[in-house]
Formats: C-alpha cells, structure tokens, sequence
C-alpha cells in the first residue's frame, strides 16, 4: 500500500525534529506541506536535500508495480491487469475482466458463429457492450491462419491458442496489426521467449501449480520477457481454484511479488466442473469476475448468460466512491406533447435507465425530469435530504416545465410519498400524484394516467 502523508512526515527532519527541519528549500513552507505532496505525487521526492535512505527505499517499494498491465487487440482496446486493491472497497478495480468465446477453428458452423458473436451489443446504463474477445482454438487444420484473419477482420479483439509453434507464428504474423493475444499450449521458457522475439506480442504463459508458475515467470523476467499473463492450468484445482487465484492475487498486491505480479487468465474448458453447462460456466465465470482472473474464457456463448456477467462486471468495477450518474436536466422520452405526463426521480443512472427503460415500453410519451442527487437513489436521496419538495419544484422551475406541458401534476416515485404535500406547498397550482414504488409498474400507472387526462 501507498504511503500516508503522514507516514511518510514521521521520517522527515520536520517529524525528526532535527535541524534542517522545515528549511524550505524543497519549495514547501514545512516539511509536512511536502509529505502530503509526495504522498500524492505531487513533487519529487529528490527536491528535499535530506531524504533519509530508509525512507526512500520505503517510497520506492510502495510504489512498485503491484501487477502489471497487459494490453491487446486493435489499439489496444483490451486492458487487463493493474490492480492496487484485493477488495473494491479499499479504493476501486481498475480494468475490467475480460470475457472471450472460445472458437475452434475446425468448428462446422464457423461462420454462423462468428457472426453471432461478433453481432452482439446490448445496452445497459448508458453503456453499449459486445463480446470483449474471441479465443481461436487451434484444431490442427491448416486453415487456422485463415480463420484468425477472419476473426480479426471483424473487429474484435483476437486470442490465439495452439498447441503448435509454427501453426501460432503463421497466425500470428498474419494478423499482427490487431496485436493479438497468444497462447501456445504446454510451452516451454525458451518456447515463450522464441515467440516474444519473433513476434513481439503479448502472451499467455500457464504451469500446472503456483511454484511452477514462478519458476516460469522468474526466467522469463530475466530474459526480459513481462508482457505476459498468468494461466494456472490444472484439473485438481476445480474445487479451490478461488483459493489458488487468491493466492496469486495477494502474493502481487500485498507482497509485490514480482514473478506473480501479472494478469491471470482462465480457461473455463480445462476444468470439467465449470462446463457442465451453460449455466456452471456462468457461475463459474461469475464467481471469477469476483476472485481474481483478469481474463475468463467460456466454452460456449448464451446472449443472456453473457449479459448476466455483464452485469455483475459493471457493478464490480463501479468506482464505490463515485456512482455513476446522469445529468439532470429534464429529458423528453417518446414523443411529447402538452398533454405528456411529467415524472420526477434522481440522477442515480440506475433508476434513470430502469424508468425510462419502462416509459418507453408503455408506448406513453413522458417528460422526465432528473434532479440534482449526488448519484443517489431516491431512498438514499431522501434520507440524505438530496430529494426534497424544495429541490423537486427548483428543478420543475429550472427546466420551465410549465411551458411544456396545458396540465399541471406530476408523478413523484410512490417511495417519498411523503414529500406530497411539501411540493404542492412549493409548486402552488399543482396536483402532485404518487407513482409506482418499483420501475416494473410504471407502464400499467401510465396508460391509467393517461386515460384519466383524456377524460379530463
């Protein structure tokens, strides 16, 4: 972990009380202001004439590289690695896990499954996803090359896996522009070293155990050879696979080991327990998302599986200190008209995108407006004092609501139910209705709203 300010104060002359403390000559008025920089990499270390040798051997060690970053695919799209944390709350995870669809090369329906997998895209809180990768497995057939050039000719991003140096050079060199991943199987140090030669790519490198892997990786670091992710391939690890994960995870970010400190992959096909089905590989990939592989490849592809990961991915890798939100502002879904009902909930993106995900399946044009709520839900905001009568008509005001609209209600979520009367006190003139409680219920209150208006 990185050094405090004030740890880092208690070994200079200022926290010594020596002579030299507080001298200035760094540009700082005191010898403190320049712990709290250095802690925040604001200044450099070599500013302060006085630096004790212990402290400076502590601040080069906290800021080693706990694991790596390796990047592939065209412009490096793909990022995985350079995790600081084993728990999301200590701070945040950094670059996502990435998900790939293994993809043999002899497969009889090739082309229809490139294509499915290639074409998918799904939207969810603001972000559009596709299949972040594609493993090509070598099936000894001499259209492997071929086919890596169509896979990469989609787009997306490539993982190479054969058994067979040559087959991995060919295919590699063939589509080199789109900085590939490869992996040659039951591959030997000088194998590894071969290819990052020849090839220059990022590679991945498996060992049967832990001490084979630092074995492995030991010799590749002395050969300069660190482009490289982690691949713990063995059967008898399928019941405390978490276990030996975690065992990497935290020899990286708390030890800094560095012959562990790499991205891990995980191939869900060599472990029979994880491919029972479609439905064990989602567990298993979900339960990797958590603990601690960078890089999952599933045996099969299932859109709605894969949307489940998705999920969990975007909750994970949310920065905890920082929700994700929306602007607020008032946003017209559907077709509006004056005679459109007007709903008010929080800028939390979640709630945004579940409510206005449901008025657009009513078929009901509705002006919605979002107010300013620290990203909050609208619980949290209103136990927060964020979701008030006060802030509801400031923002009914701000975004003119009235000259949009011949009516006068709107629509609160059915949870602040006892904001009602505080807002008609704000918003002198209008009827204030209480909503659904849950999103799911919006589409049937609606097309109610609106027969009511009609008959109005």
């Amino acid at each position: 972990m990185a050094l405090t300010g004030l740890q880092i104060f208690k070994l200079l002359p200022g926290g010594k009380k020596q002579k030299e403390a507080n001298c200035k000559k760094c540009g700082c008025p005191t010898c403190m202001a320049f712990a709290m920089k250095l802690a925040k990499k604001q200044i450099d270390l070599n500013k302060c004439e006085f630096i004790p040798d212990d402290l400076r051997a502590l601040l080069e060690e906290s800021n080693k590289v706990a694991q790596l970053e390796v990047k592939f695919g065209t412009d490096n799209k793909m990022v995985m690695g350079g995790e600081i944390v084993l728990f999301r709350h200590d701070k945040k995870f950094v670059n996502p896990t990435c998900y790939a669809i293994e993809l043999k090369s002899s497969d009889k329906d090739f082309d229809n499954k490139l294509n499915e997998i290639t074409s998918y895209s799904v939207e969810r809180i603001g972000e559009e996803f596709k299949v972040d990768a594609i493993t090509l497995t070598d099936s000894s057939d001499p259209g492997f090359a071929q086919k890596a050039s169509q896979v990469a000719a989609t787009g997306i991003s490539v993982i190479l896996q054969s058994d067979n140096i040559n087959n991995l050079k060919l295919a590699g060199n063939r589509v080199k522009s789109s900085n590939p991943l490869i992996y040659l199987q039951n591959a030997q140090p000088e194998n590894i070293i071969e290819l990052a030669k020849e090839l220059n790519l990022p590679q991945i490198v498996s060992a049967a155990t832990i001490d084979e892997l630092v074995e492995l990786t030991s010799e590749l670091i002395k050969n300069n050879v660190k482009n490289i992710i982690l691949n713990l391939k063995n059967k008898k690890y399928t019941k405390n696979l978490i276990e030996k994960l975690t065992i990497i995870r935290r020899a990286a970010i708390e030890e800094k080991f560095e012959p562990l400190g790499f991205p891990v992959a995980t191939f869900l096909s060599d472990y029979e327990n994880c491919t029972k089905d479609i439905y064990h590989q989602s567990l298993w990939a979900g339960a990797l998302t958590c603990k601690y592989s960078n890089l999952v490849v599933l045996k099969d592809f299932d859109p709605a599986i894969y949307y489940s990961l998705i999920t969990l991915r975007q909750n994970l890798y949310v920065d905890p200190q920082k929700p994700l939100q929306i602007e607020p502002k008032i946003y017209s879904i559907g077709d509006v008209s004056k005679n459109s009902p007007v709903m008010v909930t929080t800028n939390f993106a979640l709630t945004y995108f579940s409510v206005a995900g449901e008025i657009e399946s009513s078929g009901v044009p509705v002006h919605l407006v979002i107010t300013p709520s620290d990203g909050m839900s609208v619980l949290t905001a209103w136990a927060a004092n964020k979701f008030t009568g006060e802030i509801i008509a400031k923002a009914i005001k701000q975004n003119n609501v009235e000259e949009l609209i011949d009516h006068r209600t709107l629509i609160i979520p059915g949870y602040v139910a006892s904001l009602k009367e505080e807002i008609q006190e704000e918003l002198p003139g209008w009827n204030i209705e209480v909503g659904t409680c849950e999103a799911v219920d919006i589409p049937d209150h609606l097309k109610v709203f609106k027969s009511q208006l009609i008959t109005q």
